[in-house]
């Protein structure tokens, strides 16, 4: 007799595919806080207050899931394929009050609180928090340093002293790793050299044209310019200074101080000067400037002397180094400058050649350079101080 033996099926048991709770990591929670500013993303309660806590501050925001945590029937939002590790990421996040977060869960409300949605408020939220705390303190700009010998000795720029008076300006600077942040102009020679005008005016002509490159393409919004050098070479400076740009200037005080570039706040608003045009009909005019020292007469050359002379000094006041410590104060003198020039035009129309004789700080020497108009009013040369006497050194012309 023969027994047949039925087989037992073998069972398998089903699998379980459930997506499980995963925890939030903490530095995903801190996140989330700091993107939503503290406030719920739906309501804009502020969830710092801790209202309902009288002993001490407790955080009352919770971090709620879009997609929901778990994969079952009861998870709010619970069905998509991201995985648990997925849905504890901070894009699935949203930082919301009590009352939001139980509303949003209610089976009653699931419908109108869908994962499209909740994503969306949530992005707008983080969006508005971004515009509208965007009140950085201190704006970028490209610094440019200018240094040179001065009687034979060189006047470095210290950058500390420099980050000092960006940051009293409201400015910071864009730092050395961008083509952009930081300019330097290392004027070779010294002044009593007569080789060094043209390797001065060289490099300054190089150093505009990487200005202009940069500003075309967008990269320069602001200059702030720290300078020592002899004045004929900052005239000449500034005349390549492209008006067009926000271009501020600074002045060096006599000090080791880390305030020593920094303007000094206050001052005489009213600040006045007087400038003198004489009669004539005359191609060359002879132009003294007095702010930091009076020009002694005898140290000009002969044939300037002859020449019709125009004069801008300040009124009621000896010229002194500190005469135009103070934006104001240098702000009048540029304005006083820029009539000068108009007159000299009118009253003057036969003038070509002005010869520039100034005795001013490193600020406003580069203010007469730029505020002259090129192609439009007479060619400048400016003078410099040598041997006790003054020698004719830049020309500027464009």
């Amino acid at each position: 007799m023969t027994t047949q033996l039925t087989k037992k099926p073998i069972e398998v048991p089903e699998r379980d595919t459930a997506v499980l709770r995963k925890d939030v990591p903490e530095s995903t929670r801190l996140r989330l806080w700091a993107k939503a500013a503290g406030r719920c993303v739906l309501c804009a309660a502020y969830l710092l207050d801790a209202t309902d806590w009288s002993w001490h501050s407790i955080p009352n925001g919770q971090i709620a899931h879009i997609v929901g945590a778990g994969s079952g029937a009861e998870s709010p939002r619970g069905y998509s394929t991201l995985t648990a590790d997925e849905r504890a990421f901070e894009e699935n996040l949203i930082l919301l009050c009590y009352s939001c977060h139980k509303r949003i869960d209610d089976k009653a409300y699931r419908d109108q609180y869908t994962v499209e949605f909740l994503t969306a408020k949530k992005l707008l939220h983080e969006k508005r928090v971004r515009e509208v705390t965007d009140f950085a303190t201190l704006r970028p700009t490209s610094v440019v340093t200018v240094s040179a010998a001065i009687r034979g000795t060189r006047a470095p720029v210290s950058l500390p002293q420099v980050a000092e008076a960006l940051r009293r300006d409201g400015y910071t600077g864009m730092g050395e790793d961008t083509r952009n942040g930081a300019f330097t102009i290392h004027l070779s020679g010294n002044d009593g050299d007569g080789w060094a005008w043209d390797a001065h005016r060289t490099e300054i002509d190089r150093f505009a044209a990487r200005i202009a490159e940069a500003v075309a393409a967008g990269d320069v919004e602001s200059l702030s310019i720290f300078a020592l050098a002899p004045i004929p070479s900052l005239v000449y400076l500034g005349s390549k200074l492209d008006d067009k740009t926000e271009t501020r200037l600074f002045a060096r005080k006599r000090t080791d101080e880390v305030t020593a570039w920094a303007w000094t706040d206050g001052g005489d608003d009213a600040l006045v000067f007087d400038t003198v045009i004489p009669t004539g009909d005359s191609t060359e005019v002879t132009v003294l400037v007095e702010l930091s020292a009076p020009v002694k007469e005898e140290r000009l050359p002969d044939h300037l002397r002859t020449l019709p002379r125009v004069t801008i000094t300040p009124r009621d006041q000896p010229p002194r180094p500190d005469l135009t410590g103070n934006r104001a104060a240098l702000e009048s003198f540029a304005l006083a400058w820029r009539d000068a020039l108009a007159r000299i035009e009118n009253e003057l129309p036969s003038a070509r050649v002005l010869h520039l004789v100034a005795a001013v700080p490193a600020p406003a020497a580069i203010t007469m350079g730029r505020h002259r108009m090129r192609a439009a009013q007479p060619t400048i040369v400016v003078y410099q101080l040598a041997n006790d006497a003054y020698e004719a050194a830049m020309e500027v012309s464009e």
